[in-house]
């Protein structure tokens, strides 16, 4: 028997087994049960990738011509990636993907290692299309898994070194997928809404606003073609008025109104507040308030004649 069966070769197996006791029985229940949950899973799984082929069939990703990568592979992949255009090369995917190695080397001895960083998931689909191109002998990337161990690495390092090969060429399909994603874009017109009768409000000839764009010599934008040519008796119209000016409404007077000045003491808050001391004495009467006088000290003071110092 080998190790993998599939539920309808398991419900086989089962059916040809009579159980002999009671503790026979409960197991061949309780296999019989695992058995019908394997066949639930089962039609799930393929219900799943039926949905991811559709869904990458409409893509039209170009990710399924690869040796090794399927409609699960590529599902996966275009799903982490998003978008290729944050990655400025494939060195930065290889980064992100995990695929490209640490270097450990310790003076002329050069030693690469596994590299655990990058995201997982897109690391594994890289890893599951490498070992299916290992399996097959007639593939691309078995004959480069063969050369790296004919120059002397071993497998792992053999398997890690295919790996990136086959993360530069996700990146390659990713990249004409996106420049075939954009030329559909555009399409053979230009892009979308690029009419050359459409245009801006007023720039248009037949919908010109504001009128001549730039006034040739001898035209003024105020001036229509029933106004009289300007002359001695026209320049200037009426005494001292324009032709543009006799157009005009006439000016509104403006009326200037005075308001009545009132003094510091009936402003409010006025000389009550700020001088209350002042305030108080003119009402009892008294006179103003008068500092003292006081003399100024003198810079060079006066020399004296008894003779000391």
């Amino acid at each position: 028997m080998s190790k993998q069966i599939t539920a309808r070769q398991a419900t086989q197996i089962l059916a040809s087994i009579t159980p002999s006791g009671a503790v026979q029985a409960a197991r061949w229940e309780l296999a019989a049960e695992f058995t019908g949950d394997l066949r639930g899973t089962g039609t799930r799984i393929r219900g799943t990738r039926k949905k991811l082929a559709i869904a990458v069939r409409a893509a039209g990703t170009s990710l399924t011509g690869l040796f090794g990568v399927g409609p699960v592979i590529a599902a996966a992949v275009i799903g982490d990636v998003r978008t290729v255009s944050r990655f400025p090369g494939r060195d930065h995917f290889a980064a992100c993907d995990g695929t490209a190695p640490i270097e450990v080397s310790s003076g002329p001895r050069k030693i690469c290692r596994l590299s655990r960083r990058g995201n997982r998931r897109l690391n594994h689909a890289i890893h599951m299309a490498a070992i299916t191109q290992i399996r097959h002998r007639h593939s691309q990337g078995r004959a480069c898994y063969d050369k790296k161990l004919a120059e002397g690495k071993t497998p792992k390092e053999a398997l890690r070194s295919l790996k990136r090969q086959v993360s530069n060429a996700i990146f390659a399909c990713l990249q004409a997928d996106a420049r075939r994603a954009a030329a559909r874009a555009e399409g053979p017109g230009g892009q979308p809404g690029n009419d050359s009768v459409a245009s801006a409000a007023g720039s248009h000839p037949r919908r010109r606003l504001f009128g001549q764009a730039t006034p040739g010599p001898g035209h003024h934008p105020t001036a229509t073609a029933s106004d009289p040519p300007p002359g001695p008796a026209s320049a200037q119209g009426r005494a001292g008025h324009s032709p543009v000016a006799a157009t005009l409404p006439p000016a509104t007077p403006q009326v200037q109104v005075e308001r009545p000045q009132r003094s510091e003491d009936e402003r409010p808050g006025g000389a009550a507040r700020r001088r209350p001391h002042s305030a108080t004495r003119k009402a009892t009467g008294q006179g103003p308030l008068v500092k003292p006088h006081r003399p100024k000290a003198t810079s060079n003071p006066a020399k004296k004649t008894d003779g000391t110092p």
